[in-house]
């Protein structure tokens, strides 16, 4: 039981250095420097590890190491067509299904994203902004949609911190989620999808397109 919750704690912290960038995209691991850094032994940090691999936040390249997973222009290109579609789609059973549990959700998160804005707190906005993305899964009631999105939440987590930084694209962002929470709460969907599409896809104007 001991060595299991040492596991968990491991895996953990390790996620969450690669989430905040303090294990940088690209950046090679060591297992020993984790160990020591996390004071644990090699065991829990290798099956961290293996577990981060089968999240794709880790890869393991034979003959050159272990490393914090990075994208070619091709593989982030079909990570946000995948995001797009699956947060459509979530986004117009939610409207169907929970229209109001919707709302209400987004509209809190929303004002809690203006204060971030206003008072300058970043490493709390790209919470809130995954927890925004998150709540179209939330009322969307389809397990299969909400494990699709799961697949890649936690590497888009990461992509957020990376670019966290750079305040054109958290005021951006934000009026990106201002337009789909006031379409959504028209239940205009057409908007709030054209919204999403312009927050999501580079070839639609979203600000990934100029990194």
């Amino acid at each position: 039981m001991a060595q299991d919750l040492l596991k968990d704690v491991v895996y953990k912290r390790i996620k969450d250095m690669i989430i905040n960038g303090s294990l940088p995209m690209g950046g090679k691991l060591s297992e020993s420097a984790l160990a020591t850094r996390l004071a644990a032994t090699k065991a829990p940090v290798r099956d961290a590890l293996r577990r981060l691999q089968s999240e794709g936040l880790v890869q393991i390249k034979p003959k050159s190491g272990t490393f914090v997973f990075s994208l070619s222009d091709v593989e982030f290109k079909d990570l946000l067509e995948f995001r797009f579609y699956v947060e459509a789609k979530a986004m117009s059973l939610s409207l169907k299904k929970n229209p109001k549990q919707l709302v209400q959700e987004i509209s809190a998160i929303l004002d809690n994203m203006d204060y971030c804005i206003s008072n300058g707190s970043t490493v709390e906005y790209i919470r809130l902004d995954n927890l925004f993305h998150e709540a179209l899964f939330n009322w969307c009631q389809n397990p299969y949609l909400t494990q699709a999105y799961s697949l890649i939440s936690s590497r888009m987590a990461t992509i957020r911190h990376y670019m966290g930084s750079n305040d054109e694209h958290m005021n951006r962002s934000y009026q990106q989620h201002v337009t789909i929470v006031k379409a959504m709460r028209e239940n205009d969907y057409d908007t709030a999808l054209d919204a999403l599409q312009g927050h999501i896809l580079p070839e639609f104007g979203a600000y990934w397109g100029l990194l």
